[in-house]
């Protein structure tokens, strides 16, 4: 399996406080760097369509690395990704990464140089709404992770 990191990355304690792990460039990159591409609906970019599909995986898993589309996307559904692995990016206003979808893939990438030892972040809040998912969510004490961001913020 490839997990479709196209650049030099490592997952250690991220330097945001209380974020649990971040994934840091190794190298530095530009602006416009593509990071990683995945397969839409493959075993490394899985799709969930429904509340009953959701409940085949860990909700700790889901509710730290599940998102759904980004709100700039000119494509609109109602599901939601989940990384394997994940992409261990957390959540900052000043984001260095963005999502680009189209029918078969998930690009990311970069929206500014990085040096290396750079932390990769992306803005939570960026993601769309879904409310099937948010509302379950919500409804077993945890929120998504557009949620947060906002919260964050």
């Amino acid at each position: 399996m490839t997990d479709g990191f196209l650049i030099e990355t490592e997952v250690k304690l991220s330097n945001i406080p209380e974020a649990g792990n971040g994934r840091f460039f190794k190298k530095s990159y530009k602006k416009g760097t593509i990071v990683r591409i995945q397969k839409v609906a493959s075993e490394t970019l899985h799709v969930i369509k429904n509340v009953s599909e959701l409940k085949q995986y860990n909700m700790e898993f889901v509710k730290h690395f599940g998102h759904s589309l980004p709100t700039y996307s000119n494509k609109h559904n109602n599901f939601i990704y989940l990384n394997y692995p994940p992409m261990n990016t957390n959540h900052s206003i000043d984001a260095n990464i963005m999502y680009e979808f189209d029918e078969s893939e998930k690009r990311t990438i970069l929206i500014k140089d990085v040096e290396a030892g750079d932390e990769m972040v992306q803005n939570y809040t960026h993601f769309t709404t879904v409310k099937w998912f948010e509302d379950y969510l919500n409804s077993n004490n945890m929120i998504s992770a557009r949620q947060l961001g906002i919260e964050i913020n």
